[in-house]
């Protein structure tokens, strides 16, 4: 497993600051942030090619922190994959086993890899003329094949088309269900988290935002930043909703959370929201006038003004034809008790 305790690292014009994470033994675990965050600098402080100034990195209950990065047992992709250019795909797959002469049964490995990546075609060839996912799978391979205790993967997909992407992500989860190697990835993509972890974190500006699951992070962010950043669309200040609806419930909820000022804030996911042209049977309603409709062909995006604020629902595209939405028309809109969430500033 991997353990950061209190990790803080300054540069000249960045810090990671009291960074706090624990990852199990075989899981796939998400770092996530906007660009900028500080997410690549927490990679390569755990993978020892940067020298923190405070804290410690325990892998699995050994302290690395002072250990080289050849000493710590773990590989890293980049997302540029960084092949060498002069070697074929075999040789740049078989790179690392000349520093790491004791990996049992190297061969076999390179054969499993080879054939779960469908990469045998590719031995003989460089990487100039690969594809992105081509390169993908050899970086991946080269990676594996040394036995690491950790695999580190820096913005993976970030180079590949749509439909490349979505196959080799197909095949980590395959390579990840198999071997079980520990793995951090770090993104600032929603749907290749969706795609292969199983718990995530969010970074801002250096500072771990929250941990959880996937779901409790996406469904039940614990602050307005965090909010934001993972789609949720309505977001208002607690103040202003109160004097609308009775919040009693959430209040008591939870009031050790709650310390009366206006930093709090309900928050609702556009796709909790319900629009209909007859009243709805929901624990709060409001009538409204739509404002403005966009269809993406996967769902509409439709914005409604009420007496107490703006909301931003997401329908199926059958939905929205079905109630014949468009602007300027009047609806019924209605949320749940339990998809409202109090989240702080």
């Amino acid at each position: 497993m991997i353990e950061v305790r209190n990790l803080s690292l300054t540069l000249p014009e960045f810090a990671l600051d009291d960074v706090s994470l624990s990852i199990d033994t075989g899981e796939f675990f998400a770092l996530l942030g906007p660009t900028g965050s500080g997410k690549t600098l927490l990679l390569e402080a755990i993978a020892g090619l940067k020298d923190i100034h405070r804290g410690k990195i325990i892998i699995n209950g050994k302290d690395v922190t002072k250990l080289k990065p050849e000493q710590r047992n773990i590989s890293i992709v980049y997302q540029d994959y960084a092949l060498f250019p002069n070697m074929t795909v075999k040789d740049n797959i078989n790179y690392g086993l000349r520093f790491k002469k004791n990996v049992r049964g190297a061969g076999s490995r390179f054969d499993l890899l080879v054939e779960m990546l469908g990469i045998s075609r590719l031995l003989n060839r460089y990487p100039h003329n690969l594809s992105g996912g081509e390169q993908q799978r050899v970086a991946l391979a080269r990676a594996l094949i040394v036995e690491p205790d950790i695999l580190l993967l820096d913005e993976p997909f970030s180079a590949l088309d749509a439909n490349t992407k979505e196959t080799v992500q197909k095949e980590i989860k395959k390579i990840h269900s198999a071997l079980k190697t520990t793995t951090l990835m770090v993104t600032h993509n929603f749907s290749e988290v969706f795609s292969l972890a199983g718990k995530v974190a969010i970074i801002h500006r250096g500072i771990i935002q929250q941990v959880g699951s996937i779901e409790e992070v996406f469904k039940t962010p614990n602050s307005k930043f965090t909010a934001r950043f993972v789609g949720m669309k309505n977001i208002f200040p607690l103040k202003q909703m109160n004097g609308k609806f009775n919040f009693k419930d959430l209040l008591e909820q939870n009031k050790h959370h709650h310390n009366g000022g206006s930093q709090y804030y309900v928050g609702l996911r556009a796709e909790d929201i319900v629009v209909g042209n007859e009243r709805l049977e929901t624990d709060y309603q409001l009538k409204g006038i739509i404002t403005a409709v966009s269809n993406n062909g996967i769902y509409s995006e439709v914005k409604v003004h009420t007496d107490s604020a703006d909301f931003t629902a997401y329908l199926t595209p059958n939905r929205y034809f079905e109630l014949e939405l468009a602007e300027n028309k009047p609806v019924f809109l209605g949320f749940n008790k339990k998809d409202i969430n109090l989240i702080r500033e």
